[in-house]
């Protein structure tokens, strides 16, 4: 109901054709950046034909209005999203003859999950399942995304895997089958498909495109300015269990007029509607944002 809600709201703002909308999600798809290298097939410890390398982007939340707790446990949300071209982890992966492994290189080497939990890992490991794919694949990471951050890093890497994989295997799967599997994967993914700036409402998943935001510059803050509350893997859902549930969903009239903002490119009330419930387990700097379920905290300025 609250994704139609919204679908209608753009309605109103003339955003929301079909057609419109599909063009959107094509230009967004183009518009990531991939090359491909071609590798010397004499090299004594070549296993691979091609190589295709990728960056994935952090995103912020300009927004995020927690709804109401499902009897699942997971929380309805309503969210935009803004995927910010700076800081990207970058991928490498082609196929290999060996069996398929993850190489991360990292400065905290200490903060990594297994290979095994990394979700760009699963990303590879859903797709080969789902199209029965024998073949194995090698991935070179270097992360330069804080990690467990309310950056995205994770789900960013995994969408960028799911893409690379479609198009090294000849899988040629649209956006929304892409989503559908991002979906499998955690609620961010789906939104990293497309990137660029976009609505998630239901859990998070369910994304609509909106025009990208120009003349405002967005800044992450070193993280010696974060206030670091929740530690690990399941921070986000320590972050969760940690709200005050009767305090949030009180800014939806706020993300309303952001999404009218963004749609008139009103740099001024994009900054004046700029809100999150996750503020709350945090005490924020004067002109700084909380982004996901924290720590990273950004700021934003109007340049034009």
């Amino acid at each position: 109901k609250i994704f139609l809600k919204n679908i209608q709201l753009l309605s109103s703002h003339k955003s929301c054709s079909t057609k419109k909308l599909q063009k959107i999600l094509t230009n967004h798809h183009q518009d990531r950046q991939y090359s491909t290298t071609s590798q010397d097939p004499n090299k004594k410890h070549n296993h691979y034909s091609k190589m295709i390398e990728i960056l994935a982007y952090p995103k912020l939340n300009l927004c995020i209005d927690i709804l109401k707790k499902e009897t699942t446990g997971y929380h309805e949300i309503q969210t935009i999203f803004f995927e910010l071209k700076k800081s990207p982890d970058k991928l490498k992966i082609h196929e290999s003859k060996h069996k398929d492994n993850l190489s991360i290189v990292q400065k905290h080497q200490k903060h990594l999950l297994k290979k095994e939990k990394n979700l760009a890992f699963k990303a590879l490991k859903l797709v080969k399942k789902k199209f029965n794919i024998k073949k194995n694949v090698h991935i070179d990471l270097e992360k330069n995304i804080p990690l467990t951050a309310g950056l995205g890093g994770a789900s960013s890497d995994a969408a960028a895997v799911l893409k690379v994989l479609s198009q090294l295997w000849g899988l040629s799967l649209s956006n929304e089958e892409l989503m559908a599997l991002g979906a499998e994967l955690g609620m961010d993914v789906p939104f990293f498909i497309i990137g660029g700036t976009a609505l998630g409402t239901n859990f998070g998943e369910k994304i609509t495109p909106l025009k990208d935001i120009s003349g405002i510059e967005f800044e992450i803050l070193p993280e010696s300015n974060w206030q670091k509350k929740f530690e690990g893997v399941n921070k986000t859902e320590q972050a969760y269990s940690s709200i005050n549930i009767k305090e949030c969903g009180k800014n939806k009239s706020k993300t309303t007029k952001l999404l009218k903002a963004i749609e008139e490119q009103n740099s001024k009330e994009i900054l004046k509607n700029l809100h999150n419930d996750f503020s709350q387990l945090y005490q924020l700097p004067e002109n700084t944002y909380l982004s996901g379920s924290g720590p990273a905290l950004f700021t934003a300025k109007i340049t034009s």
